[in-house]
């Protein structure tokens, strides 16, 4: 079975992502994505507003599939360990596995005007505000040894996060098994009692 041909709008915002995580946003111009593209500079209007405005789309998409799943995480039937043990194992893949896309995420954010920056801002917080929460839940059960939470959240982001500047898709471990030794590293400077 032929697999679908990629849209002429998701080629763009590969190009774009590849571009914007090389170069940086401010240093690739319009006629860098065209070219990129195989295009004319003017046919990129066609499908963009302006170079901020494809900012704008790839951050959304960039915190549409990091959030993806944490509020179901959050609302699943499982002890907060297990929870935060999903949430960060699922942090970890989404992070490698969209590697270009997340390193624009972290690092271009800033380039965009107030209004919208505190939008793409919104939904980070929201799920630094989910993890917070299955932290606190945690530590109310005795599953977690009590610790400041605010500052746990900010460090385990920190750790998962910054595998963007170093996994390589080349690498010897794939993206579940660095994802595996990352969450077991922060789940055993957590845990309350003894872990197996």
């Amino acid at each position: 079975m032929a697999q679908p041909k990629t849209s002429r709008e998701d080629q763009l915002l590969e190009v774009a992502t590849r571009l914007f995580k090389e170069k940086g946003y401010h240093n690739t111009s319009m006629q860098d994505i065209a070219d990129g593209l195989g295009v004319q500079k003017a046919s990129l209007y066609y499908y963009i507003e302006s170079k901020e405005h494809l900012l704008r789309q790839l951050l959304r998409r960039a915190a549409a599939i990091l959030g993806t799943q944490i509020d179901e995480i959050y609302e699943a039937e499982l002890p907060p360990a297990e929870k935060l043990c999903q949430a960060l194992q699922n942090h970890a893949v989404t992070m490698m596995e969209h590697l270009n896309l997340v390193s624009v995420y972290l690092s271009e954010y800033r380039n965009l005007p107030p209004r919208q920056r505190e939008q793409i801002l919104d939904t980070r917080k929201h799920y630094e505000r989910v993890l917070i929460r299955i932290l606190e839940d945690g530590i109310a059960s005795g599953d977690f040894r009590p610790v400041n939470v605010k500052m746990t959240m900010l460090g385990l982001l920190g750790m998962f996060n910054w595998t963007h500047q170093w996994f390589s898709p080349d690498g010897e471990l794939s993206p579940q098994e660095i994802a595996a030794i990352l969450t077991d590293l922060a789940m055993r400077g957590l845990m309350a009692g003894p872990i197996a």
